[in-house]
């Protein structure tokens, strides 16, 4: 059953260097993900960028979200947000996984947090 309520799942990372998979989740319902906002916190090792991945089933959904400087959000917006991207829609069942990619400086690490907003039901 579609819904027209906006939901919210949130994650915290502590200082974590480039992972793929640092957060596994299984979609317990089909959602139409329609926002992600991601903020580095600290960094260590001066890293010369920061970007998330979103992954459905292994396959990148969402790839890229950068947010290059610590307290400054990145975010990646569908146009049910106001942005240009299509949303995305996660099956019931699937994997979701949030890839943390903080790169070039000295062994870097980020500590953060993700936002994924969505919709329940296929609302693409």
């Amino acid at each position: 059953m579609a819904s027209e309520v906006m939901r919210t799942i949130d994650f915290h990372v502590n200082a974590l260097a480039s992972s793929d998979s640092a957060i596994d989740f299984l979609a317990l319902e089909e959602m139409t993900i329609v926002g992600v906002s991601v903020c580095a916190t600290v960094f260590t090792g001066t890293p010369t960028g920061f970007h998330v991945d979103i992954q459905d089933d292994t396959v990148d959904a969402i790839a890229a979200i950068t947010a290059n400087t610590a307290l400054t959000p990145g975010t990646w917006k569908s146009v049910h947000m106001g942005g240009t991207n299509a949303a995305v829609v996660i099956a019931a069942g699937s994997e979701v996984e949030i890839d943390w990619h903080p790169t070039g400086g000295t062994a870097p690490t980020a500590a953060g947090d993700v936002v994924i907003w969505y919709l329940a039901g296929d609302q693409g």
